[in-house]
């Protein structure tokens, strides 16, 4: 039995599990508020910018924990 998905990728909707790669943008407008963008590879964050429109950005990768409710 696989542990429940605690994330979502922002662009394919593929579920993050704990403890798998997570890739957020360094931006801090897709990392602010209610809408926190996550992705699950750097080709899924890579397919974001067109739409951001960043002049500068980077993405980190981290471990997926348990989401702040």
């Amino acid at each position: 039995m696989s542990p429940a998905p605690t994330f979502v990728c922002s662009m394919c909707r593929k579920p993050i599990a704990v403890g798998g790669k997570l890739i957020k943008c360094s931006v801090s407008t897709c990392n602010a508020g209610r809408v926190k963008l996550v992705f699950c590879s750097a080709a899924c964050w890579d397919s974001h910018l067109p739409n951001a429109r960043h002049r500068s950005a980077y993405f980190t990768e981290e471990k997926a924990g348990r989401p702040e409710v």
